[in-house]
C-alpha cells in the first residue's frame, strides 16, 4: 500500500498500490484507470463490500518492469454487499484485497494477500 489505508463509513478514496516485480520477466497490469479493491473480513476472507458504482472503462495498462515498483491507482469504496453489516460497512479493522488482471485477459486474474483497512465513523 502507499500509505495507511483509512476511508470513512459511507464514503470511497483514492489511494496507491505498491506492486514490486520480483521476476526476471516484465508484467502489464490491465485497470480502467485505477484498481478497485474489495473490502473483506480479515478473519475469513469474506467479501463485505467495495465501491459498486459506475466507472469509466477504458482500458490503460500499467507495466513493471523487473525489479521495479509501481504505484497503481487504487479505488477503494465502504458499500456494503451484506444485508447484516447495512447499507454501508461500519468503522472498524477490515482488509481489502485487489485482483490483479495481469495482461488482457481475466484467465491471468491473481489476489493481493489481505491488506489493512481502517473504516472510521
Amino acid at each position: 500500500m502507499d500509505g495507511p489505508a483509512i476511508v470513512r463509513s459511507g464514503e470511497s478514496v483514492d489511494h496507491g498500490l505498491l506492486l514490486t516485480n520480483r521476476t526476471v520477466h516484465g508484467f502489464q497490469i490491465a485497470t480502467n484507470g485505477h484498481l478497485t479493491a474489495d473490502v473483506v473480513d480479515p478473519k475469513t476472507g469474506e467479501v463485505v463490500g467495495g465501491s459498486f458504482g459506475p466507472q469509466r472503462m477504458p482500458l490503460i495498462v500499467f507495466r513493471v518492469e523487473p525489479g521495479q515498483t509501481q504505484r497503481i491507482p487504487l479505488l477503494i469504496g465502504t458499500d456494503s454487499i451484506e444485508p447484516r453489516l447495512g447499507y454501508d460497512i461500519p468503522a472498524g479493522d477490515w482488509g481489502l484485497q485487489v485482483t490483479l488482471t495481469l495482461g488482457r485477459d481475466d484467465a491471468s486474474a491473481r489476489r493481493t494477500p489481505i491488506l489493512p483497512l481502517t473504516i472510521t465513523a
